[in-house]
């Protein structure tokens, strides 16, 4: 009785991937069968709470051409998934006493910005935050993908939505991320226009901005007195071992990283972008799993390696609230109450959320954009799919 005993306790203090598989056989199954369906080229899924990670595993292939296989370890850009973490970087300077969720952007930018319908109301971090800035994303804002090569595509092989797009792309030039956001939001920048912000008072709307969080990266580096990618890289990612993670192709093993695909399954070039901020996140899902879980640990009240419980509460509850929208502080929160990020950049579609009530949460990678054909609903199959799964794992 003694060495059942023993055995018990040893079974609860392994991790919870090493132990929560085999339920979830029948989950592989079905997985396997979506992805027969063949609109998407490969992805990678997992199933984590705040005890671990209790399911991970590719499908596909990382390239359809070699046939490399898309697994946990496969590299991929994460799209806006990365302002989670941006709301991590400002959180943690705010518990240093280093800034205030109130404090006006002016009061740090080495530029001055302000909606030209209301010049006089301070645009906050806050603001910034929950997307409520007023400031648009113009066309401009396609300026900061910077390809690690020409797309060659003529105009017939790209999708619609891309025809007007890889010109500019082709062009676009490296600069530093200050001189491409004072460009659009300054009335003296060379892309700058009125309509590059809407007419709303800061604070009263809801206006989804990957520029707000392009500034925010600026201000937390001038708070820190550091790069972004050196202050997330010490806060989040050595913390936490995300070995493999980084914000550009120079911190991270290329020859993990997926080929990006276009709706028309015609292949792109990888590239990094200027406002890594907003979206420059280089990841898989083996280290994402490890972040998320980790924040779901934070949401629920326990001690972690990156913030205090009442930080947690603070960015990924409801920091703003309307009939249209609610927001937390680079945290979305989505109609079933759900709270995490999505991601979506050209070659790759990116969820990750977790339900506040069971507090277990899902993440998928997939190396393809086609936000309005069949890859879209194959990956929404996947994601019900895994909701299916998630109440064998929750105990009784």
């Amino acid at each position: 009785m003694k060495r059942l005993f023993i055995i018990c306790i040893l079974l609860l203090a392994l991790p919870a991937h090493l132990f929560s598989q085999e339920p979830l056989t029948p989950l592989t199954e079905k997985l396997n069968e979506i992805q027969e369906l063949g609109y998407l080229p490969g992805f990678a899924v997992s199933i984590v709470s705040a005890d671990g990670v209790h399911y991970q595993k590719g499908f596909g292939y990382r390239d359809t051409l070699s046939k490399k296989p898309f697994t946990i370890h496969s590299l991929q850009n994460i799209g806006s998934i990365s302002k989670t973490m941006t709301g991590l970087a400002l959180a943690k300077l705010i518990e240093n006493g280093k800034l205030s969720w109130h404090t006006p952007i002016n009061d740090i930018l080495p530029f001055n910005i302000y909606n030209p319908y209301y010049p006089k109301i301070p645009i906050t971090v806050a603001h910034l935050a929950t997307h409520t800035s007023t400031i648009n994303d113009p066309l401009d804002y396609e300026r900061t993908y910077l390809f690690s090569e020409k797309i060659v595509l003529s105009k017939k092989e790209l999708p619609k939505d891309y025809r007007k797009l890889v010109s500019m792309y082709n062009e676009n030039i490296p600069m530093p991320v200050e001189e491409f956001v004072e460009n659009m939001t300054h009335p003296l920048g060379k892309w700058y226009k009125k309509k590059n912000f809407i007419r709303k008072k800061p604070g009263t709307t809801y206006q989804y901005s990957n520029m707000g969080a392009a500034i925010a990266g600026i201000i937390i580096e001038r708070v820190s007195g550091v790069t972004f990618q050196e202050y997330a890289r010490k806060l989040i990612l050595e913390p936490l071992q995300m070995n493999d993670s980084g914000w550009s192709h120079d911190e991270v093993d290329m020859s993990q990283f997926v080929s990006l695909y276009l709706s028309n399954n015609q292949k792109i070039p990888n590239y990094e972008l200027i406002s890594y901020a907003d979206g420059g996140m280089i990841t898989n899902v083996h280290d994402l799993s490890l972040y998320f879980s980790e924040m779901i640990k934070g949401y629920r009240g326990k001690s972690t390696k990156v913030l205090n419980p009442n930080s947690f509460t603070r960015i990924m509850g409801t920091a703003f609230h309307s009939e249209e929208k609610d927001s937390g502080l680079f945290w979305a929160i989505n109609g079933k109450g759900e709270i995490g990020h999505s991601g979506g950049d050209p070659g790759i579609m990116a969820f990750m959320m977790f339900d506040p009530q069971t507090g277990f949460g899902r993440i998928v990678l997939t190396n393809k954009s086609d936000n309005e054909g069949n890859g879209i609903n194959q990956l929404v199959y996947i994601w019900k799919t895994m909701e299916e799964y998630i109440p064998k794992l929750i105990p009784h």
